[in-house]
């Protein structure tokens, strides 16, 4: 008598492979949509405290922030480290060129206000001071970047109370963003 051997191909699946083949389907799903999920859910509670403590928590910056952590979390820019550090960087540098430059005394780059000389001059600087100090810090993060910008160019107030609203936003996305970064390593 003959040893069985291996199927024949029949173009019929085996049962085995049905629930094989829901485990890939659901790892792929969860690979593709968790990421998106994560940024809704981090931005849209970053958002609904803004609204709680009537408080403008939720700037640009914290969407490539959150973006960084959960699309490309492998990467060192999108670590704890690098979102924290490389955004709070990004502020000092960038509130220090408005003042160190006199652009706080100018109008924001928003709306119908036109880009200043000093506005360029902050921004230029801003960004070279936040790239430097990220590199001596090892804390690269292009969120921190845009956060230089977000400040210099005027969207966020060169106030006390701009520089703590900045401050709690970059936490807000450091931490929820960790834990989300940390999601999406678990399912991959």
């Amino acid at each position: 008598m003959d040893a069985p051997g291996p199927p024949a191909a029949s173009g019929i699946d085996s049962p085995s492979s049905a629930p094989s083949r829901r485990r890939s389907l659901t790892r792929t799903l969860c690979k593709e949509i968790l990421p998106p999920l994560l940024i809704a859910t981090v931005l849209t509670a970053i958002g609904a405290l803004s609204i709680h403590v009537q408080q403008p928590l939720l700037v640009p910056s914290l969407g490539s922030a959150i973006f960084l952590q959960t699309m490309t979390p492998e990467a060192p820019s999108a670590r704890g480290w690098n979102t924290g550090m490389g955004q709070l960087i990004g502020a000092a540098a960038g509130f220090a060129a408005v003042f160190l430059l006199s652009a706080a005394w100018t109008p924001q780059f928003m709306g119908n206000n036109p880009l200043t000389i000093p506005r360029i001059a902050a921004a230029v600087a801003a960004v070279i001071a936040t790239s430097v100090l990220q590199r001596i810090l090892r804390a690269t993060s292009a969120a921190g970047g845009a956060t230089a910008l977000v400040v210099a160019l005027g969207a966020e107030t060169a106030t006390a109370d701009g520089a703590a609203r900045l401050v709690a936003g970059i936490l807000l996305v450091t931490l929820l963003g960790e834990a989300a970064r940390w999601l999406v390593l678990r399912t991959r």
